[in-house]
């Protein structure tokens, strides 16, 4: 049982530490690399939307039986442990998206300063903090200080002390509970939000192929009108 609860104990902390960590900027990328990245981060924000959907489907049935205890039943651990294993690499996964997706615009804004691809990047770090902040609320509403939680193993010895009860394992689940409601709506805004990016990165470079199909078929013209003599 000891060590089922560290388990979790240490999921929950994996969550904790993505809900407050601060970002690591990533290097620039190619512009090939940067379509392919958008591209990806779109599906895999799609997929995952998917999954938290369906883990919070569980967790909320385990959270509707036991409403009227306090006594988890040792057995239903597992199960439990599974679903929430699986909430925090979703948000995990989420989460490195979204951090994946702002270096990929940033990259490509830097190439290009008109595309106007800023305002995708600062709805995505908007998101980001938003969902932080729900999340360290979530973790408030169960017993646990946010405030204290400096470190994964700060975050780990509050949690695990809150999992030694019935009452605080039942606090864990509400906070599991309540953090995928949450994140079905979120990761589906964000995806949302990484889609429109796409969108209006391709726009430009549509924008920018055509200028510069212009620029090409005027200087043709000028050659076959016969104003060589000017050079």
């Amino acid at each position: 049982m000891k060590a089922r609860t560290t388990t979790i104990a240490a999921c929950l902390a994996a969550a904790l530490t993505l809900a407050t960590a601060p970002v690591r900027a990533g290097g620039a990328a190619g512009m090939a690399t940067e379509v392919t990245q958008l591209a990806n981060n779109a599906e895999l924000v799609a997929i995952y939307a998917e999954n938290v959907a369906q883990v919070q489907q569980m967790i909320q049935q385990y959270q509707n039986m036991l409403q009227n205890t306090l006594n988890l039943p040792q057995q239903m651990w597992p199960s439990i442990f599974v679903q929430i294993e699986d909430l925090v690499e979703a948000v995990g996964a989420v989460e490195g998206a979204a951090n994946a997706s702002v270096n990929a615009l940033s990259s490509f804004a830097s190439h290009y300063t008109k595309s106007g691809v800023g305002e995708y990047i600062a709805d995505i770090k908007r998101w980001r903090q938003g969902v932080r902040n729900q999340i360290g609320e979530a973790l408030r509403q169960a017993g646990l200080n946010i405030n204290n939680m400096r470190s994964t193993h700060q975050a780990l010895q509050q949690i695990q002390a809150a999992s030694q009860s019935a009452q605080g394992r039942m606090q864990v689940l509400q906070a599991a509970n309540q953090i995928a409601g949450l994140m079905v709506n979120e990761i589906t805004s964000l995806h949302q939000t990484i889609v429109a990016a796409e969108q209006a990165r391709l726009n430009y470079m549509q924008t920018e192929i055509e200028e510069k199909k212009r620029q090409e078929d005027a200087v043709q013209e000028f050659f076959r009108s016969g104003n060589r003599r000017y050079f």
